[in-house]
């Protein structure tokens, strides 16, 4: 079976050698995710360990959609007693394109007319909608005079890791910071015995996200708790089961092994104390050294090895003050210049205001904002 996992655009390729490595046949970059080829159980491992996807969506049934009527006739030849139990509630996310179908929430209306219509018919019970906490969210597409209809694995957002308590103006989302992480080449860093730093750590999402992925906690295991993220009727509930008790192991004898060795600053008080209380939540406060500091008094770290993960300020018209760049730069020359950066700009001149020579650049989007990812290799080349 093929199945997509989708994630913001710029992620399309880690995203598929990330499916690859968790056991899925093949997976190839689409826009804004990735084609998989794998089994129900490769999908469900994706929804646990993915730590780049947005959602899994495994397909029920794809078929021509010139209109709302194609529409209707289509999701109404489903037989929705074998995916939904009429007590149960469930909502639809819509996504269209073309001339046929131009109103996604009216499309999505449709279909939720098909599925009450077709349970009531063969059961006399109508399932409710419920858009905050579905038991079954279902996913439409309609591309080019085609609809394909999905259930959505992860029932939700993946980018959510469940552990965020407070937060800043702008958060990065969690899948995002997994990028700038993965770019930078921190997992073979901290096997290395290097240490992870963000001058402006904000809410500290890179920070968390980079702790735990060096303790190898799987992304989902917290997202719902000990309850199923869905209650899709095929989803495989005991193979779900299994990957909760690998994933509690591991995370157990990665949270026991794990040094302390990321280290987080910023200006803001207020940010630090989110920071940290983010950081407990997570279980990963012991390993991480929090501090109120200007970048420009960025102490030197000891360990010569390391990757500077960071996503500088800016604003959704990419506004941002050119000289703080700079004293970045210059301040990451000065006190860690043999480490690994990965920064996260708001554009390219940004991240030429760094003064730093970029060895990779990335075009990544953060939310709606296409940003400019730089990793430098090593901070302060050798003169």
């Amino acid at each position: 079976m093929t199945f997509f996992a989708s994630c913001g655009k710029g992620l399309e390729y880690l995203l598929a050698d990330e499916l690859v490595a968790l056991g899925c046949e093949r997976a190839t970059a689409a826009i804004a995710g990735a084609n998989a080829e794998g089994t129900l159980q490769d999908a469900q491992r994706a929804v646990m360990w993915s730590r780049l996807a947005s959602r899994i969506l495994w397909p029920i049934a794809e078929f021509d959609c010139a209109d709302e009527h194609a529409l209707y006739a289509g999701a109404a030849a489903i037989d929705w007693r074998q995916h939904l139990a009429p007590a149960n509630t469930f909502a639809i996310d819509a996504h269209v394109s073309g001339s046929g179908i131009t109103h996604a929430r009216y499309a999505a209306q449709r279909v939720k007319d098909a599925i009450v219509d077709t349970l009531r018919a063969s059961t006399g019970q109508r399932p409710d909608v419920d858009v905050d906490s579905p038991d079954l969210r279902v996913n439409l597409v309609v591309r080019k005079g085609r609809a394909i209809l999905s259930i959505d694995l992860g029932g939700g957002p993946m980018h959510r890791r469940g552990w965020r308590r407070a937060q800043g103006e702008a958060p990065l989302k969690e899948n995002v910071a997994a990028a700038v992480l993965l770019r930078g080449g921190w997992p073979q860093a901290h096997a290395e015995g290097g240490d992870l730093l963000d001058p402006m750590c904000g809410s500290g999402t890179l920070l968390i996200e980079g702790a735990l992925m060096a303790a190898d906690v799987a992304p989902g295991l917290r997202r719902h708790g000990e309850a199923p993220p869905t209650r899709w009727l095929g989803f495989d509930a005991g193979g779900w089961r299994g990957l909760r008790v690998e994933a509690i192991e591991r995370e157990a004898r990665g949270l026991a092994a794990l040094r302390p060795c990321v280290h987080g600053r910023d200006l803001d008080p207020h940010a630090i104390r989110s920071a940290r209380e983010n950081a407990r939540a997570a279980g990963v406060e012991t390993a991480i050294d929090f501090a109120v500091g200007d970048i420009a008094a960025l102490p030197p770290l000891p360990n010569p090895r390391g990757v500077v993960a960071c996503n500088p300020p800016y604003d959704a018209r990419l506004a941002a003050d050119p000289a703080l760049y700079r004293a970045l730069g210059d301040a990451l020359k000065a006190a860690v210049p043999g480490w690994r950066a990965s920064l996260l700009c708001g554009d390219f001149e940004l991240a030429r205001a760094t003064g730093l020579r970029a060895q990779k650049r990335y075009q990544v989007f953060n939310g709606p904002i296409e940003c400019s990812l730089i990793v430098c290799d090593p901070i302060a080349p050798p003169q």
